[in-house]
């Protein structure tokens, strides 16, 4: 009966705790037929104890598996606090419920991205720089999307600079020095945008309009650059000295 009561917790802690508990078990049911004490109120403790381990340590498991979800949901709902502070205390400020779920979404994927990025990674420097790219990237997509809502297609040119990131990524496998190259990609990408989008789609900039989005547009680009220069800084803390190589061949 004990161990087919245990088989009901997850394998990984069967196989630490098992044999231990079983003998724990054996040990007091001596103990209380030496005594004269009966077996049924030690049966029932068993079974109100053993039915609250297993529920936690399930709980535990599901949680310790699902934690990158967990924390990403997380982060989406405290971001998507502050348009539900500006719906309810700021004037013009209306959003519908469409608008909260498509921000949720982004936010969401954006913060799962992040965590599956950087999954047992424990190198500072490598975790600071693909925030720093993903939040930047995050900014850069959601503020153009809304601007060309409202504008024109320019604005959808500077999905090109997401889409060079994410084939640096692929391409390096998230190798800090290869993703220092992807960023290094996106910040040349992010410079080219405002002179190439508008040959390519005919428009006149106007001498005024030219000085905000070129001042916006370097925002961005030291942001890009700056997790750039993080990506080579956490490749080199990853590189072992060629001298010490040597030193241990010898």
């Amino acid at each position: 009966m004990v161990r087919k009561t245990l088989r009901l917790y997850p394998k990984s802690f069967r196989e630490r705790f098992q044999e231990s508990m079983e003998q724990t078990f054996y040990d007091v049911s001596r103990a209380r037929v030496s005594t004269g004490r009966g077996l049924f109120g030690l049966v029932i403790w068993l079974f109100v104890e053993t039915a609250g381990g297993i529920m936690n340590e399930h709980i535990r498991l599901s949680l310790a598996r699902y934690n990158s979800v967990v924390r990403a949901a997380l982060v989406a709902g405290v971001v998507l606090l502050i348009p539900l502070w500006g719906v309810l205390y700021v004037d013009g400020w209306n959003w519908d419920w469409p608008a909260f779920v498509v921000v949720g979404a982004v936010v969401f994927a954006a913060a799962l991205t992040y965590e599956l990025m950087v999954k047992g990674v424990n190198n500072k420097a490598y975790r600071f720089a693909m925030g720093l790219a993903v939040a930047n990237a995050l900014v850069l997509v959601w503020a153009n999307f809304v601007l060309a809502v409202e504008a024109s297609l320019a604005n959808f040119t500077y999905f090109g600079v997401v889409v060079v990131g994410l084939v640096g990524a692929a391409i390096a496998r998230l190798r800090p020095r290869g993703m220092a190259v992807a960023l290094f990609g996106m910040t040349i990408a992010q410079l080219l945008v405002p002179f190439i989008a508008p040959a390519i789609l005919n428009m006149e900039v106007a001498p005024g309009a030219a000085v905000p989005v070129i001042g916006l547009n370097g925002v961005f680009l030291v942001l890009f650059a700056t997790s750039a220069l993080l990506f080579r800084l956490a490749a080199r803390a990853n590189e072992v000295p060629a001298r010490y190589l040597d030193g241990q061949s010898r």
